[in-house]
């Protein structure tokens, strides 16, 4: 039996195959396709582990593209609007492998056609704007209890969700996905089958291999910041609780609070001191690495606010 790969199916499928109407999957999606492949490629969700890494990433670069285009357009400037450093925004990548899938889902379950390019597009918007949103409700919930940050807030619009989605954007996802599915993923499939497939496992590796780099050293870069937080945090409790104590030393007035409180203010000014040490420490780490690191996400996400040490973000940004 021929080998058949995931690249020839869009050759080999054809319209009145066996399972008319279903040859989708070099779109990504569909029921079914011809026997003899089906035999010999492990399908997920009516595509090839093949075509998933190659949707994720490029739908994650399309989505950085589509952030800071939208961002300079509306700010005026061009910023790195991604979590990570390098120029993707997995959340995109997610969002469309997750509408494609359930396309897939429920092209089985009710025996309709749900190839992209026929699929009706009340059905693509509703399936988009559903899933689209779980999943940013997904990544902005888990960003937010793994770093105590929200690095997109909705509060000031209407219809929100703690923030982590609303109604508008909502509705944005679900025409975008329409049309990204409809227009533009039958040539990205189509770009797909046309790369051959050493040259496409040997790029996606790299591909993969920087992008797995990058997740780890924005994690730990997030990390070691909270940590510094978190230090700042506990000088800053005990400088608040020495000029209690010295208050109330003053106010007994006794010679014993005159030695007491002279003592207490060196260790004032030595907190003092070294907060003020760490704070300019952050603020020239910012400055220099303004491309990357927590200088970058600082200028991409303007708006962010964290949970436990809020107060110590305001100060840095003065």
């Amino acid at each position: 039996m021929k080998k058949v790969r995931p690249h020839d199916i869009l050759n080999e499928v054809t319209p009145g195959d066996e399972y008319p109407g279903q040859y989708s999957e070099s779109y990504g999606v569909g029921a079914g396709q011809g026997r003899a492949a089906a035999e010999e490629i492990i399908m997920i969700f009516g595509m090839t582990f093949y075509q998933i890494l190659w949707y994720f990433i490029i739908y994650a670069l399309v989505g950085w593209m589509i952030e800071v285009s939208y961002h300079a357009v509306t700010l005026g400037k061009i910023i790195n609007r991604g979590f990570l450093n390098g120029p993707v925004c997995p959340v995109y990548g997610c969002g469309v492998l997750m509408v494609l899938s359930v396309l897939y889902i429920i092209g089985k379950i009710f025996g309709i056609d749900t190839d992209v390019a026929n699929s009706n597009v009340l059905l693509l918007f509703v399936v988009g704007i559903v899933f689209a949103t779980l999943v940013e409700l997904m990544a902005g919930f888990a960003l937010d209890r793994l770093f105590h940050t929200r690095w997109w807030n909705y509060n000031d619009r209407k219809y929100n969700l703690n923030g982590y989605i609303c109604l508008e954007f909502s509705i944005i996802w679900g025409l975008a996905i329409a049309f990204v599915l409809r227009v533009i993923q039958p040539g990205i499939a189509d770009l797909v089958a046309l790369i051959p497939r050493a040259v496409g496992i040997v790029l996606l590796t790299v591909m993969y291999a920087v992008f797995v780099a990058d997740i780890i050293v924005t994690v730990l870069t997030i990390l070691k910041f909270n940590k510094e937080l978190e230090r700042m945090a506990e000088i800053q409790k005990a400088i608040l609780a020495l000029g209690d104590n010295m208050s109330e030393i003053i106010g007994n007035g006794t010679i014993m609070a005159v030695d007491k409180i002279d003592r207490d203010k060196q260790e004032y000014q030595d907190l003092k001191a070294d907060f003020d040490a760490k704070m300019e420490h952050i603020r020239k780490h910012m400055m220099y690495y303004r491309l990357f690191g927590i200088g970058r996400l600082f200028a991409a996400f303007p708006n962010l606010k964290n949970s436990h040490f809020q107060d110590i973000i305001d100060m840095l940004r003065k």
